[in-house]
């Protein structure tokens, strides 16, 4: 059985600015600033990073960061039921063809290893019309300090899951970020490195994923990749 671990934005959806504009808002209600949130470079972060760097920004020191968290990812959370619906948030090109065609195969176990808190991350999902129950397990950026982290964690969920091991020889990411292709190689997984996001491919290559496409349009293609 194969892992196979996704990025969402970016990689499986289109966001629009939408979980920037809930952080944004969230941390403004709690702190009265969203520190220096409109030139921050997310892509590839995930949002324990993000928040802390944000927060550093004016002042805050990591104690404070670390008691207020549950309170910011709760926000968030709030926030993201009534903003992401009403968001225009749409599935990357070729992903609904290529999870229909992977969920026709037993052998293939759908997980997500995300920069996205638990919470909202299903919310995205689901505003771009993709049916997260789907995705059986995932790691996410409320478990962990780092990316490079998340894949082990998705692993250790996918034995506890189906009583099977699962290790970077049979553990699959694909993602749109050099952070993606990172986070595999941590993990000693396969990186598939799709172009779909805001890195062009060369920017991409140079990281020497194992695989690496435009974007997930050709489903054959893909499937051959991900399940060979």
């Amino acid at each position: 059985m194969k892992l196979l671990l996704f990025d969402i934005d970016g990689t499986l959806i289109r966001s629009h600015g939408a979980g920037r504009e809930i952080l944004a808002a969230a941390l403004t209600e709690l702190f009265g600033t969203a520190g220096p949130i409109d030139s921050y470079k997310m892509s590839g972060k995930i949002d324990y990073r993000i928040i802390t760097d944000l927060l550093t920004a004016v002042g805050l020191t990591h104690d404070e960061i670390e008691a207020n968290l549950p309170n910011v990812y709760a926000l968030m959370a709030e926030k993201a039921h009534t903003a992401f619906p009403a968001s225009d948030m749409t599935a990357c090109p070729g992903v609904q063809p290529l999870l229909a065609a992977l969920n026709q195969h037993e052998d293939a176990l759908l997980g997500l290893v995300t920069g996205n808190i638990s919470s909202t991350a299903p919310l995205k999902l689901a505003a771009a019309g993709i049916d997260p129950a789907q995705f059986k397990l995932g790691a996410y950026g409320s478990d962990a300090p780092t990316r490079n982290q998340l894949p082990i964690i998705a692993m250790q969920r996918a034995r506890a899951l189906t009583g099977r091991p699962f290790t970077g020889q049979n553990t699959i990411v694909i993602g749109d970020t050099p952070a993606d292709i990172l986070c595999a190689r941590a993990s000693k997984a396969t990186a598939v490195a799709v172009a779909s996001g805001w890195h062009a491919a060369h920017t991409l290559a140079r990281y020497q994923p194992d695989h690496l496409l435009e974007n997930l349009n050709d489903t054959a293609k893909t499937l051959e990749i991900l399940l060979a």
